[in-house]
């Protein structure tokens, strides 16, 4: 039995009871008005707050939203792990320059390529190329000076490149936003 066929059962049921009960005190033709009248708000109240639930259910996460998620599921990763302190530092300014940026370009154009591109290092470079796979690392190999230095270049030039994102968002050069897309797309390889 589907939600709307239970529905109209259990109207019809409150429509019989109240009828049956309200007889003993008003005539029957009022007591079946006023079991129909109660049924009927019943239902539009029930219909009511089964299409509000659906509604809440259905919503999809926008893309920002999405990246909000990945941003703050991979900071919790990145904090239950144990690595240099330094590192870690980086790697949550990276993750609170998106953070800041994300809901800026949202705001100005959220279809334009730079949206896109900011969405995709928040959700996909900065989590699944950048961190996880340097978390994945065994400890040695994470204190290794040299994969330090190499964390540490990749975030610089990731933090340079979101600077001026920043600055161009902060400036309004609408022109430049797509220029700015095109090579953070090459650059970061995504």
């Amino acid at each position: 039995m589907n939600s709307s066929t239970a529905l109209y059962a259990v109207v019809i049921s409150i429509a019989i009871l109240l009828t049956v009960l309200l007889s003993f005190f008003v005539s029957f033709p009022v007591s079946l008005v006023m079991a129909f009248i109660v049924a009927i708000a019943f239902y539009f109240i029930m219909k009511k707050s089964e299409a509000e639930h659906e509604d809440e259910a259905e919503t999809p996460l926008s893309a920002n939203d999405l990246a909000v998620e990945s941003l703050l599921a991979v900071n919790l990763d990145l904090r239950k792990t144990i690595i240099a302190a330094e590192i870690r530092a980086s790697f949550e300014a990276i993750i609170d320059q998106l953070l800041e940026i994300l809901p800026v370009v949202a705001e100005l154009d959220p279809d334009s390529e730079l949206a896109w591109v900011i969405n995709r290092m928040a959700t996909e470079y900065l989590p699944e190329k950048s961190i996880r796979p340097y978390l994945a690392l065994d400890e040695g190999s994470r204190h290794d000076e040299k994969t330090i230095s190499s964390v540490r270049q990749g975030l610089a030039g990731m933090k340079k490149e979101l600077d001026d994102v920043e600055e161009i968002l902060a400036s309004r050069k609408s022109n430049e936003f797509n220029a700015k897309a095109k090579f953070l797309k090459h650059r970061f390889d995504i």
